[in-house]
C-alpha cells in the first residue's frame, strides 16, 4: 500500500510542476530535470527539449531562473519555429527569449537562407548577427563552394518587418570578391510586398551601345502593383538621351477579376519617331452569369515586324476590342464587341476596322435530335479607305433562324439543318455620295451531312449546302477580306470570314477521314474536296478556283509518343501541286523542339502577286542540371534563306541563382528601312537579393534539421 501511495506522490509532484512551467508558457520534456521550487530554477539535463512561446529549444544542458527572468544554456543548442532554425553555443537571454545572445550562430531562414556568424543578439523584435556569411545556395557547390555568397560585418534583421539590413558588405562570386557594398537591405520570402529595384540586366548591342536594364517594383496594396522598366542606353560618346526605353507595368487583381496595363516608350536617335505603345487587358466576372472583358492595344508603330513589344496580330497599327458577355441563362448569350483599326502603314489599305458590334444567340432544344436556334447581330463599320477606295460608315442587321435534325442508323449518322438569313445594310461613303445604298439580303440555306463509321478507322463523310437567293441586292464587301482554304474550312456552311459575304453557291463537299489509334499513337488523315454549283462564285473567285472542283485539302495530325506533327496542304485539283502548305513538328524528350512551315503560291489567291515561304525553329536542350541551351530562327526561304530573327541563350543556374547569356539578330522586313539589330544580353539573378515577395519556395530540409523531432 505505502509503495502506491509514493507513486501517486510522485505523479502529484510531477503534475505540480507542469501546471507550474505552464503559467510561464514553458513546457519542459526531458528524462532528467531537477527543480528547485524554493528558488523557482529549473536545471536542464543533457537533451532536454523545451518550447517557449511556440519556440522548440533542443540544450545540452542550461538552467532556467523565474524570479531573475533568465536562462543560460551551456554549449549547444537549437531553436526551431516553422521553418526557421537557429543553432549556437552559450546562449543567455531572458525567459521568453525576446533578448539573448549566443556564439558561433549559425541561421537557416526558410529551410534556405543560411546566415553564420561569430556572435548574435536579440534586442525584441530585431536579431542581429556580427561578423557572417550568408547565402542561400548549398555549401558545396558547382564551384565546390557557394555560387554567390556574402561577407558581413553587420546583418539586422527585423522580424515583424521580415527585412534584412547588411554593412559593410563583398559579394562574392565562387569564391571571388567581386563587389563592395557599404549598405543594402532586401526582404525575406515571408514578408509583404515591399519596393524596390529587382534583378537588372545588361544589354551589348555590337553596333556599339550598352543598355542596362533595372527594373523598380512598388506594390500599390495587396492585390495591384507597379513595374517600371527603364533602359538606358550608352554609345561610344557616353549619350544616352535620345537613346532609351521605358517599360510600365501595371497589375491589378481582385476577386473574379484583374487588370493588365502595359506601357511602352522607345527612342532610337535623333533621326528615328519615338515609338510608344499601351497595352491593356481587363477581365471582370460581374456574377455567375455575366462576365466583362476588355482588350486593347494602341501603338504608334509602322510595322509589327518592328513592334518587337507588341503582340502578334493580323493588323500592323491600331486596335482596340471590348468584349462583354452577358445574359449567360440557360442557352441564351449576349455578346458585345468594340473593335477600331486605323492603318498607319497606307500600304495596306484592306485593313478593316470593325465598330460596335452586338450579338444575341439562343437555342431551344424540343427533343434529343431536334434543336431550334436564332441568332441577331448588329454591326457597325468604319473605314478611312473602304473596299471601293472611299471612306465607308455601314451599318447591318443580320438575322439568322436554324433548325438541326440529328438522325443515326446503326453506324450512319444524319445532320440536317436550314436556315433562314436575312441581312439588311446601309452604306454611306464620304465624298461620295453616289455610292450610298440601303441594301437588303435575304436567304433559305440547307446543309446535309452525313458521316459513315466504317470500322471506326475510315470515315466517309458528304456535306450538301444549298441557298436560295429571296432577295439579293449585292451587298458590298467591307468586313470578310480575311480567307482561307484548308479541311475544317470547307465542310463549313459559309467559308467567308465576317459577317457581310456569304457563299452565293451551293455546292456538295465530300471527304474521307481515317483515324488510328494504337499504342500511345493517334493518327488522323483526312482529305476533302468540293464541288460548286456555279463556277464563279463569290468565294471561288477570290482562292482562283477555275473549275467547278475545288482543289484538295488535305489534313494530318499525329501523336507517337513524345513526337507531335500537324499538316495542313491545299493540293491542286489538275496535278497535286502544292498551292499551300503549313505544318508544324514537335518534338520533347532529349531536347525540346518546334519546327512551324509555311509555304503560299502566287497563285493561290486573287490578287496576289508574289508567293511566300518562311521557316521558323526553337531548338531547346537541357544539357545538365546545371545548363540549357536554346535556339531560335525565323527565315524568309524565298529571299536567299534570310534570317528575319535569330537568337541563341544560354541559361547557367542551380537552387540559388540564374545567369542568362542571349544573342539576339533582328533582320525588320518593313518599308521604313530599318537597320539589323544585333544584341547581347547578360541577367544574373540571385535568390533573396533579386526576390520581391512573390516567391514561395520549398526545398528540401535543410539536413542538420531534420535530425532533431521537436516536442511531443
Amino acid at each position: 500500500m505505502n509503495k502506491y501511495i509514493i507513486v501517486f506522490l510522485v505523479l502529484i509532484f510531477s503534475l505540480k510542476q507542469i501546471l507550474f512551467l505552464n503559467a510561464n508558457n514553458t513546457y519542459i520534456n526531458t528524462t532528467n530535470i531537477i527543480y528547485d521550487e524554493e528558488r523557482n530554477i529549473v536545471e536542464l539535463a543533457e537533451n532536454s527539449k523545451i518550447n517557449i512561446n511556440n519556440t522548440n529549444i533542443l540544450v545540452d544542458r542550461g538552467i532556467i531562473d523565474y524570479n531573475n527572468d533568465s536562462i543560460e544554456v551551456y554549449g549547444n543548442f537549437y531553436l526551431y519555429q516553422e521553418l526557421n532554425i537557429l543553432s549556437g553555443k552559450d546562449l543567455t537571454g531572458n525567459t521568453n527569449l525576446s533578448n539573448f545572445s549566443a556564439i558561433e550562430v549559425s541561421y537557416i531562414y526558410n529551410n534556405d537562407l543560411k546566415i553564420d556568424s561569430d556572435k548574435a543578439t536579440r534586442d525584441k523584435d530585431t536579431i542581429y548577427f556580427y561578423n557572417n556569411f550568408l547565402t542561400p545556395c548549398e555549401l558545396q557547390g558547382y564551384f565546390n563552394c557557394p555560387t554567390w555568397s556574402l561577407r558581413i560585418d553587420e546583418t539586422k534583421y527585423e522580424i515583424d518587418k521580415d527585412k534584412f539590413t547588411h554593412y559593410d558588405s563583398f559579394l562574392q562570386i565562387a569564391d571571388y570578391k567581386v563587389w563592395y557594398l557599404p549598405y543594402f537591405s532586401h526582404y525575406g520570402a515571408k514578408a509583404p510586398r515591399q519596393k524596390g529595384f529587382l534583378t537588372p540586366t545588361l544589354e551589348f548591342n555590337l553596333n556599339g551601345d550598352t543598355g542596362l536594364i533595372t527594373p523598380y517594383y512598388i506594390p500599390l496594396n495587396q492585390s495591384s502593383d507597379i513595374i517600371f522598366k527603364p533602359k538606358i542606353i550608352f554609345d561610344g560618346n557616353s549619350n544616352f538621351l535620345n537613346k532609351y526605353t521605358l517599360d510600365t507595368l501595371i497589375n491589378y487583381k481582385n476577386t473574379g477579376g484583374n487588370l493588365y496595363i502595359d506601357m511602352y516608350n522607345e527612342k532610337l536617335n535623333d533621326n528615328s519617331n519615338t515609338y510608344s505603345s499601351a497595352k491593356f487587358k481587363a477581365k471582370q466576372v460581374l456574377n455567375k452569369n455575366n462576365i466583362l472583358s476588355f482588350e486593347a492595344l494602341v501603338t504608334n508603330s509602322v510595322s509589327t515586324t518592328r513592334s518587337v513589344n507588341d503582340e502578334p496580330s493580323t493588323f500592323e497599327d491600331i486596335f482596340i476590342k471590348l468584349d462583354s458577355y452577358d445574359l449567360f441563362y440557360n442557352n441564351d448569350f449576349l455578346r458585345t464587341e468594340i473593335s477600331t483599326v486605323e492603318a498607319l502603314d497606307k500600304t495596306n489599305s484592306g485593313l478593316v476596322p470593325l465598330t460596335p458590334s452586338i450579338k444575341y444567340s439562343n437555342q431551344i432544344l424540343t427533343s434529343n435530335d431536334l434543336t431550334f436556334s436564332n441568332e441577331i447581330s448588329l454591326l457597325n463599320l468604319k473605314r478611312n479607305e473602304s473596299s471601293v477606295g472611299k471612306p465607308s460608315d455601314s451599318t447591318s442587321l443580320k438575322i439568322t433562324n436554324s433548325l438541326l435534325i440529328n438522325n443515326s442508323l446503326n453506324n450512319l449518322n444524319f445532320y440536317n439543318k436550314i436556315s433562314l438569313l436575312s441581312n439588311i445594310a446601309d452604306y454611306n461613303y464620304k465624298n461620295n455620295p453616289n455610292l450610298n445604298d440601303d441594301t437588303l439580303e435575304s436567304k433559305i440555306i440547307f446543309s446535309s451531312e452525313g458521316f459513315l463509321n466504317f470500322n471506326r478507322i475510315l470515315k466517309p463523310r458528304v456535306k450538301i449546302v444549298g441557298n436560295y437567293d429571296l432577295a439579293d441586292d449585292n451587298i458590298i464587301n467591307e468586313d470578310s477580306e480575311a480567307l482561307t482554304f484548308n479541311y475544317q474550312n470547307q465542310f463549313s456552311d459559309s467559308r467567308f470570314y465576317g459577317s457581310d459575304l456569304e457563299d452565293n453557291s451551293g455546292r456538295i463537299i465530300y471527304g474521307l477521314e481515317n483515324n488510328v489509334q494504337s499504342l500511345g499513337q493517334n493518327i488522323n488523315l483526312n482529305i476533302n474536296q468540293s464541288y460548286d454549283f456555279k463556277k464563279n462564285s463569290n468565294y471561288t473567285k477570290k482562292i482562283n478556283q477555275k473549275s467547278n472542283f475545288s482543289d484538295y485539302a488535305f489534313e494530318a495530325k499525329t501523336n507517337f509518343n513524345n513526337i507531335s506533327f500537324n499538316l495542313d496542304a491545299r493540293l491542286d485539283n489538275n496535278d497535286l501541286k502544292k498551292k499551300e502548305m503549313n505544318y508544324s513538328l514537335g518534338y520533347s524528350n532529349m531536347f525540346d523542339l518546334n519546327l512551324d512551315y509555311n509555304e503560299t503560291d502566287a497563285q493561290a489567291f486573287e490578287h496576289s502577286s508574289s508567293s511566300t515561304q518562311s521557316l521558323g525553329l526553337d531548338v531547346g536542350k537541357k544539357l545538365n542540371d546545371n545548363i540549357k541551351i536554346s535556339f531560335n530562327s525565323d527565315m524568309d526561304l524565298k529571299n536567299n534563306y534570310s534570317p528575319l530573327t535569330q537568337s541563341i541563350k544560354i541559361s547557367l543556374f542551380d537552387e540559388c541563382s540564374k545567369l542568362d547569356i542571349s544573342y539576339i539578330d533582328e533582320r525588320f522586313n518593313d518599308n521604313y528601312n530599318t537597320q539589323p539589330n544585333e544584341t547581347i544580353s547578360i541577367s544574373f539573378h540571385m535568390d533573396y537579393l533579386g526576390f520581391f515577395g512573390y516567391e514561395q519556395k520549398s526545398n528540401v530540409f535543410f539536413e542538420e534539421a531534420g535530425n532533431f523531432n521537436y516536442g511531443n
